[in-house]
């Protein structure tokens, strides 16, 4: 089986990604990345509906695996440069 190649970089990402957006930045399948959509942990943005999305940054996060605590010290300095 042929390995996919990654045809969008994180940065040319929306803010809010599908997964063919998510499929398309990690090289894999569409079906593949709505599994991984799918999976408990995966940081989708709740309600709405049968929607797929997630935040790019949140997503980020999701596959550096960092820690509770890690995340949050990000996300501060996120919301400083943003503020």
């Amino acid at each position: 089986m042929q390995e996919k190649k990654s045809i969008k970089t994180y940065q040319e990402l929306p803010d809010t990604i599908t997964p063919l957006d998510y499929a398309n930045w990690r090289g894999i399948g569409e079906n593949k990345a709505r599994e991984i959509f799918n999976s408990r942990n995966f940081p989708r943005i709740q309600g709405t509906g049968v929607k797929q999305v997630a935040d790019k940054r949140a997503v980020l996060l999701y596959e550096l695996g960092l820690s509770k605590e890690d995340k949050q010290e990000v996300l501060k300095e996120l919301a400083k440069q943003i503020i």
